[in-house]
């Protein structure tokens, strides 16, 4: 069994990470901004969410989090399911699970969100980790 390369793990994690962002401000952003707004509206003094520019950049950081575990699961799994868009699918897959899904459950669980904007954020969020994966994974190469 090969190691995995921690540089390509990082160069095809940031990649899948601007796709994440990307995919995630159509999401949050164009496709959900008026429920979020809404919601926000609707919690009054109990929201405290930071600012825009504090969000933002606390995004990109999740963002980047997401991008270098999903390609860091795709380099592991590899040599088992080999190199490929199946198996890149199956590990953002797999990051959507434990990163959108299992939270998503949560949430409507506690029922603090709209359900209808849960299931629409976990829906992009499963687009978003099959495309990041699928960018992320064509930068993953064996030393």
């Amino acid at each position: 069994m090969t190691h995995i390369n921690s540089s390509r793990v990082v160069l095809g994690g940031i990649v899948a990470a601007i796709v994440l962002f990307i995919v995630s401000g159509i999401v949050n952003g164009a496709i959900l901004g008026s429920a979020w707004q809404a919601w926000v509206e609707a919690m009054g003094g109990l929201n405290h969410a930071p600012s825009a520019a504090a969000g933002m950049a606390i995004w990109a950081v999740v963002s980047l989090m997401f991008g270098l575990t999903g390609v860091w699961i795709y380099a592991g799994i590899r040599p088992r399911y080999g190199a490929g868009w199946r198996t890149a699918l199956l590990a953002g897959f797999m990051l959507w699970v434990a990163g959108w899904l299992a939270p998503a459950l949560g949430q409507v669980t506690l029922g603090a969100i709209p359900a209808y904007v849960t299931v629409i954020g976990a829906v992009g969020g499963l687009v978003g980790a099959l495309l990041a994966l699928l960018a992320g994974a064509s930068i993953y190469k064996e030393t």
